[in-house]
């Protein structure tokens, strides 16, 4: 059986210099203005020595490359305005968390809350906070690495939401299979440490749904065993229905 032919195609050098002058002039306007962009300077730089010697082919993969850097910190850097209002957000969010926080602590008899403030409450004001610090380092990393992406800004909004109902879900699936492995007793060595577990639960989601994989194992045990006594083929790759 013959080979099938391989794909090839020229590159002509003198339009991909025009291309990476073009591409070398977008980094100096971002580069004045807003920073370095060494990276991708490197990379036009490199672009260019390969074209140089006779090798467009390899300087066209290395364009690429840069061209798509760019684009992304130009988009990024004109999303900026919307990152300070996301981050104003956060910080909103932090504000009325600290607020409630305190005014809980300092009235705990208030008639608005009064026995309310107990484990489940608490859980979802630690996975709220930690949803905020993760939308604080969000915006802040991504801004700093000019790669930020204005289709994510319904998460910002929405993750310290998220992330009390994680933290408060997170915390409940804990203390129950603390249950059903002591049999007895909910009590704990450290009271911080399902403050610290829904902190988690509502700063990473992988966090959050490594946990609910593991319940969901936990539930359908006994559904798998009863599907290998049948003689049912059973694979431990296949990924999990969630």
């Amino acid at each position: 059986m013959a080979e099938p032919a391989a794909t090839t195609f020229e590159v002509n050098p003198q339009d991909l210099i025009n291309k990476l002058a073009q591409l070398e002039a977008r980094t100096k306007a971002l580069t004045t203005p807003k920073g370095s962009f060494a990276d991708i300077a490197k990379d036009i730089a490199d672009a260019k020595s390969l074209v140089a010697s006779g090798r467009p082919a390899d300087a066209l993969g290395i364009y690429t490359k840069a061209a798509v850097a760019v684009d992304r910190a130009e988009k990024s850097l004109g999303a900026e305005p919307l990152a300070w209002q996301l981050l104003w957000v956060e910080l909103v969010y932090l504000l009325l968390l600290v607020s409630v926080g305190y005014l809980t602590i300092r009235y705990p008899d208030y008639w608005l809350w009064a026995g309310l403030i107990g484990l489940n409450a608490r859980a979802a004001w630690f996975g709220a906070l930690g949803g905020v610090t993760i939308g604080l380092y969000g915006v802040y990393s991504h801004i700093a690495a000019k790669d930020f992406d204005v289709s994510f800004r319904l998460w910002y909004i929405c993750k310290p939401i998220m992330g009390a109902i994680f933290g408060w879900f997170v915390v409940l699936v804990y203390y129950v299979g603390l249950v059903s492995v002591q049999g007895s007793s909910t009590d704990v060595k450290s009271p911080q440490l399902p403050y610290a577990i829904a902190f988690l639960a509502g700063f990473s989601e992988r966090f959050t749904i490594k946990i609910i994989d593991r319940l969901m194992t936990v539930l359908t045990a006994g559904d798998d065993k009863k599907k290998g006594g049948k003689g049912e083929d059973k694979d431990s790759n296949t990924p999990p229905n969630f």
